[in-house]
């Protein structure tokens, strides 16, 4: 049986591969807890409320 462990990246990875265009200027990634994670695209009721907070 083979273990794999998932690729934990660091703040300056992450940065990094920004710099180099591994992300698309449209990709909703954040880095949390070491994973790069793919975040949903802002809906209507999360622009409303972020309006409402400003």
């Amino acid at each position: 049986m083979t273990v794999v462990t998932a690729k934990r990246f660091t703040v300056a990875e992450y940065h990094r591969l920004a710099e180099l265009g591994f992300f698309r200027e449209d990709e909703r990634v954040e880095l949390i807890k070491g994973e790069i994670i793919q975040m949903a695209a802002k809906g209507t009721p999360h622009c409303v409320c972020e309006t409402l907070n400003n």
